[in-house]
């Protein structure tokens, strides 16, 4: 009876510690954004685009994805964990997960993937210009 009393306990203490770390949306918006700055930055590196072009082009992206994620990053806040998503013409996709204080995303490479095959960055800024 013991064990299972200590066990319980352990349980217990588990719970209010991940209630206690669920981070909050912020946290998810600040670590999608730095990934997806990133993922920006890899793509102009790779096409050698450097100087203050790049950082015009990089302050743009920032500005467009902040704008972005404003008003289509969802999370959903559940009592252990959280859950980001981008919704992109009604369909979310799920992009982060956060628990003990802690945001997992994706990589800089599928946000890359991500940039190009979702996001296109002229479908975002038509669609910003029209709110």
């Amino acid at each position: 009876m013991k064990k299972f009393l200590i066990f319980l306990g352990i349980i217990a203490v588990v719970a209010v510690a991940l209630m206690a770390t669920t981070p909050d949306r912020q946290q998810h918006v600040d670590t999608i954004k730095s990934v997806m700055t990133g993922a920006v930055n890899a793509e102009l590196r790779e096409r050698n685009i450097d100087g203050p072009l790049a950082s015009i082009v990089s302050a743009a992206a920032t500005t467009a994805l902040d704008k972005y994620l404003t008003s289509n990053f969802i999370v959903r806040d559940h009592r252990f964990y959280s859950l980001g998503f981008i919704d992109y013409n009604g369909e979310f996709q799920m992009v982060s997960v956060g628990v003990f204080n802690h945001i997992y995303t994706l990589n800089e490479e599928e946000a890359r993937d991500m940039i190009k095959n979702k996001l296109n960055p002229i479908d975002i800024l038509k669609s910003q210009l029209k709110k």
